[in-house]
């Protein structure tokens, strides 16, 4: 049989007053043992909660490190420092953690010191007092025997923690560590009660210790949710700002091109072409940006023929798209078109931004002209091409690149770019909207500061500025004059209390001193010098805080935080902030607490969320695409089963069923009615799921 202990004592009437202390000593060691238990207890369900923290901190530290370990070349130096950052404070994390949980099992370790020392009392008490017993011999070795266990639990919980997650994950480990620690745990404080009381310890104990865990489980999948979901939102709100932004460049950017564009080509032809290069954009290779670009570069030679310019950008485009020129290339080859036509001179320069491309211009003006390739580098240099001849020979040369931007868009890098213009078209509407209602409101208030209440905010700046001079000003005068006043023996000029003056000349005197001092040859009164000149100035500071302007300042900005507090709490400013924020700490618990670990509730169906988000059927829908299809249901309608769908969709098919007629009546010996109605109903199912029945 276990050892018992528990301490048992009777107290007869006849006991010499000294017994019946003894007797009070003992009870008194017992409460304390008691209370003793209850602190251990704690402290043990304290330590399980501790190690799945540990658990999880160790992970997330790994998890940091190795993100941080895994940042790229293309990482910038905030995303590296962003990193680190968060791996070292994990790092903080998990070893401020096993320092709080050393220091409970160092707790654990003491309680149990402190009850076997309290058992031991018990026993020595009980024996001087003749109520000893042999059943309580053995307490201590009970206790010790709790306190090895207790550390066996410890080691067991840590090592099932540390394999179970290595092989199948930091959840797993935790609940079968969590489990194993806490029926250890529980055996060694059921230990004292014997057998029995370990056996019910140990299953207690693992409950609570899987308990536990499951809360540490959900706990970590509840965190992953909510960073999940707010992650999404965060992105996306990051991403209509950033659209929202670049609409806006986009829509200035092409304000700016109408205006330019004008100019160049014409009141309102400007317009016009703007928008066929953005149709052209959208339907080829090359970007808006590039396109503008290219006819600010003919313009100057080609301005006057709008159709023109768009013929040639066609050509360079394709020419381009051809022989791999990029935008700046053929921005390059406008130029030298819009200098030939302006100049009408045909220079080798022009030509050779061609040629450096991999546009044969020679050949095309060899061909043209029937002459060799020496005899066009002649004419050239004789000046026998003029410049708007070589640009039409030009212009007619690259039809032979005819359908190389329609090929080229059909390509990854083409579409791509297709897709950038049609998303700036986008996101262009957007900017073009937004420009144009803050361009207003800007004009209003350019209107405004630029009127009146311009000049009423000046006024109210100056008196500001003066306000905020003047406290800086008699801070500065305070410092002045104490120091005037220490070092030169000169008057106080400014308002002072009669303590701080008798301080002011106490210090002026030992200032003196130390002074005369210092000349004298004495340089440790140096020190001196500096402390005095030290306090002097901290005197100002005081002073110049009690002073009434100083006061003021502080009372205007206590009245400005009471009102901003009282308006903020009338018309409950801070209610929607708090209620954003509390939505981010919200998890799985709001869905559903009946199967959280999966997608299927305790029976194995599915769990369908209530749709916030998806299509409406108000007509319905023949058949539902894939499972966890979300949609809106209305009263009144009736959502069927697969089986249900089939059935009906074979009565349709096939017209309506037949009556079913069942002959015979021998179904053997022993059958039920109920087995019988099962069977024809299973065949009859699975006739008419296969469509045999019509």
């Amino acid at each position: 049989m276990g050892t018992d202990a528990s301490v048992a004592m009777s107290v007869k009437d006849n006991l010499s007053s000294a017994i019946v202390g003894m007797k009070n000593s003992v009870t008194n060691f017992r409460s304390d043992i008691t209370a003793l238990q209850g602190e251990l207890d704690r402290l043990n369900a304290t330590r399980v909660q501790m190690r799945m923290d540990l658990s999880g901190a160790t992970q997330e530290a790994k998890r940091a490190k190795k993100a941080f370990e895994e940042l790229g070349d293309e990482a910038t130096e905030a995303e590296r420092k962003a990193a680190e950052a968060d791996w070292r404070q994990a790092e903080q994390n998990l070893e401020n953690i096993r320092q709080q949980y050393d220091l409970v099992s160092r707790q654990v370790r003491q309680t149990t010191r402190d009850m076997e020392n309290a058992s031991g009392a018990i026993s020595r008490a009980e024996n001087r007092a003749g109520g000893g017993s042999g059943k309580n011999t053995g307490v201590l070795a009970a206790l010790g025997k709790a306190g090895i266990l207790n550390m066996a639990g410890d080691a067991a919980g840590q090592w099932a923690n540390t394999l179970v997650g290595s092989a199948m994950g930091s959840e797993v480990g935790g609940l079968f560590g969590g489990a194993l620690g806490g029926a250890v745990q529980g055996a060694a404080m059921g230990s004292l009660a014997g057998p029995v009381g370990t056996a019910v310890g140990a299953a207690v104990g693992g409950g609570i210790g899987l308990l536990t865990g499951g809360a540490q489980a959900f706990a970590s999948r509840d965190e992953a949710f909510k960073s999940y979901y707010t992650g999404v939102y965060d992105a996306q709100i990051q991403q209509v700002q950033q659209n929202q932004q670049a609409g806006s460049l986009t829509a200035s950017q092409r304000e700016l091109d109408a205006i330019a564009f004008n100019r160049l080509l014409g009141d309102g032809v400007g317009t016009q072409y703007l928008q066929d290069l953005q149709r052209m954009a959208a339907n080829t290779p090359m970007q808006y940006g590039d396109l503008t670009t290219m006819s600010r570069a003919l313009a100057t030679g080609f301005g006057s023929d709008p159709s023109r310019m768009l013929s040639l950008m066609t050509g360079l485009g394709d020419a381009g798209s051809a022989v791999g020129v990029d935008a700046q290339g053929m921005a390059t080859m406008a130029q030298a078109m819009s200098r030939m036509q302006s100049s009408d001179k045909a220079s080798l320069e022009y030509l050779n931004m061609f040629q450096e491309r991999g546009i044969d211009v020679i050949g095309m003006l060899g061909e043209a002209l029937g002459k060799n390739q020496g005899q066009i580098y002649d004419m050239i240099s004789d000046g026998d091409i003029s410049g708007t001849q070589a640009v039409s020979i030009i212009e007619e040369g690259l039809g032979r690149f005819a359908g190389a931007m329609d090929e080229m868009s059909k390509t990854f890098e083409g579409r791509s770019s297709t897709l950038s213009d049609t998303m700036d078209e986008i996101y262009n509407a957007g900017g073009a909207s937004y420009n144009q209602s803050r361009s207003e409101a800007m004009a209003q208030e350019i209107e405004a500061y630029g009127g009146s209440l311009g000049d009423a905010m000046k006024e109210a700046y100056e008196a500001i500025g003066a306000g905020k001079a003047a406290v800086e000003n008699l801070g500065e005068a305070y410092t002045r004059d104490a120091l005037s006043a220490v070092l030169e023996g000169k008057e106080l000029t400014q308002e002072w209390d009669e303590s701080t003056v008798a301080q002011l000349k106490d210090l002026g005197e030992k200032y003196q001193q130390a002074l005369a001092d210092y000349k004298a040859g004495n340089d440790e009164a140096g020190v001196k010098i500096d402390e005095y000149v030290a306090a002097a100035e901290g005197l100002a500071k005081e002073q110049f805080e009690a002073s009434d302007l100083y006061q003021a300042d502080l009372d205007a900005q206590a009245e400005s935080l009471t009102a901003l507090r009282e308006n903020t709490a009338a018309v409950n400013a801070a209610a929607g902030v708090y209620a954003l924020g509390q939505q981010r700490t919200i998890g799985m618990g709001a869905m559903s607490f009946v199967g959280w670990g999966s997608n299927t509730d305790s029976s194995g169906e599915p769990i369908m969320p209530k749709a916030t988000t998806g299509s409406g059927k108000a007509f319905g829908l023949d058949r539902v695409p894939y499972d966890n299809y979300l949609t809106y249901l209305h009263e009144g309608e009736r959502v069927m089963t697969a089986r249900e769908a089939r059935e009906q969709d074979v009565a349709k098919s096939r017209g309506t069923i037949r009556d079913i007629i069942i002959t015979g009546n021998n179904f053997g010996a022993g059958v039920s009615a109920e087995e019988i109605a099962q069977r024809l109903a299973d065949q009859i199912e699975m006739h008419l799921a296969a469509g045999a029945l019509s």
